[in-house]
């Protein structure tokens, strides 16, 4: 790889509030090649595979044989992997995960009660439910691995194959501008179809660039041939990274990675930060996932199973949000669709097929609206879920003001915990400012 000043304009600092990240060694115009990876220097499924021979009727996926990989060559203590393929490259990742929110939940599985596991009890419901998800994916992949090492033996001594495993998978899940990310890997076209989950890579020098929420001085890659013709790549190829398009970025200016527009909740999750507090909301993006207050919404009502029988077979179950964004503060086209639905049967004694032709004529387009009388009750059971979800968090902002400073406060290693308070009170406002703006534009009249 070339390293050259020429050749790589980038080169990692220490950051005063986000570890460390990628700085401009000298000006970089628009659309400047800022670094180049070798694609020998990628850890990707097509690079491991050699390493990592699979057999069976059951392969694994590039997201275990990384995670495989990393997990054999991991460090021990202050030494370096043993790793003759990636050492250097694993030698730079980090060693512990203490902060991150999966974590959490493996230790209190152990039955742990230290570090971030008093957190979980803070969190709003919509992010422990995506935490536990995520957790489930953990599961799921460390049995695979844990399979993997039984039947090859050869890959691991035997002692090692049943050791902790934290390390490891938070490398695990694609990260990129477009799909589902998390903390280390980037998408990166392999396969004959570009949503293939094994489009992914490990890539030096990028792990040091730090996300940015609006875009500013974010680098982007370089489109390949497999891009461009939308085919998996006939060979090996590199990865190579652009400057911004639209601006110059100074010697010693930071260069992020935009990791994608995700909610907090998603970027919580999945990396274990949050962006900025809201300010204003009405100009800040943010989302609410509402699935809890609403499923509870309907089931209590009799009409309740049938209500979700068809919803799901519509596909409108789940996936409910208020959102916000600099134009506009609104509940998803999903939730309407829903309460409608859901309002036509508690003004309806009656429950079968028949009574929800106009609801079908509305999401097929075929009419604007089931009634004015249904439009004012979804309305109203908005306003409702809106202070719903405003009760719950005030409560959970107070929860967190009267155990915070006692219970989280600078303990020794753990001096990450009052940042992470900060980061879960960030969540909490975000839900309680949306609410409460969904909630006026609703009362005010406004149409969504």
């Amino acid at each position: 790889m070339k390293t050259g000043t020429g050749d790589l304009l980038v080169e990692c600092k220490e950051t005063p509030t986000a570890g460390y990240g990628l700085f401009a060694r000298t000006l970089c115009t628009p659309s400047s090649l800022l670094f180049a990876v070798p694609p020998q220097a990628l850890m990707n499924i097509r690079t491991l595979k050699s390493l990592h021979p699979t057999s069976g009727p059951t392969p694994l996926t590039a997201t275990q044989m990384i995670s495989l990989h990393l997990y054999i060559n991991r460090p021990h203590g202050s030494e370096d992997s043993p790793d003759p393929h990636y050492g250097p490259y694993i030698s730079t990742l980090p060693r512990e995960f203490d902060s991150h929110p999966l974590i959490w939940i493996v230790q209190s599985k152990r039955g742990m009660e230290s570090g971030g596991v008093p957190l979980l009890k803070h969190l709003p419901p919509s992010v422990h439910a995506c935490l536990v998800k995520l957790h489930d994916r953990f599961c799921q992949d460390w049995d695979a691995i844990r399979a993997y090492l039984v039947g090859n033996t050869h890959s691991v001594s035997s002692s090692k194959a049943i050791a902790d495993c934290e390390f490891i998978h938070l490398f695990k899940t694609p990260l990129s501008t477009s799909p589902p990310v998390n903390t280390r890997c980037i998408y990166y076209r392999l396969k004959a179809s570009k949503e293939d989950p094994d489009n992914l890579t490990l890539c030096p020098i990028l792990d040091f660039a730090n996300h940015t929420p609006n875009g500013l001085h974010s680098m982007t890659p370089a489109l390949s041939e497999a891009d461009i013709w939308d085919s998996a790549p006939v060979k090996q190829i590199g990865f190579r990274f652009l400057s911004p398009a639209d601006a110059s970025v100074q010697e010693g200016e930071e260069i992020f990675l935009a990791y994608g527009a995700h909610p907090n909740r998603t970027l919580f999750v999945e990396y274990g930060f949050v962006n900025e507090s809201l300010g204003n909301v009405e100009i800040a993006d943010g989302e609410v996932d509402v699935q809890d207050v609403v499923e509870s919404l309907i089931l209590d009502h009799k009409s309740g199973v049938f209500v979700k029988s068809v919803l799901e077979d519509e596909g409108y179950w789940g996936d409910w949000t208020l959102y916000c964004s600099a134009e506009s503060v609104q509940p998803s086209w999903r939730l309407i669709t829903a309460l409608r639905l859901h309002c036509l049967f508690v003004s309806n004694n009656t429950i079968h097929h028949n009574a929800i032709q106009s609801w079908h004529d509305v999401i097929a387009g075929k009419r604007e609206m089931i009634s004015d009388g249904n439009e004012l009750a979804w309305k109203e059971s908005l306003i409702t879920i809106c202070d719903m979800i405003i009760t719950k968090a005030q409560a959970g902002l107070d929860s967190l003001e009267n155990d915070g400073p006692e219970e989280y406060g600078d303990s020794g290693s753990d001096r990450w915990l009052p940042w992470m308070c900060e980061n879960i009170r960030t969540l909490w406002r975000e839900e309680l400012l949306i609410a409460a703006a969904v909630k006026e534009r609703t009362l005010r009249g406004d149409d969504f």
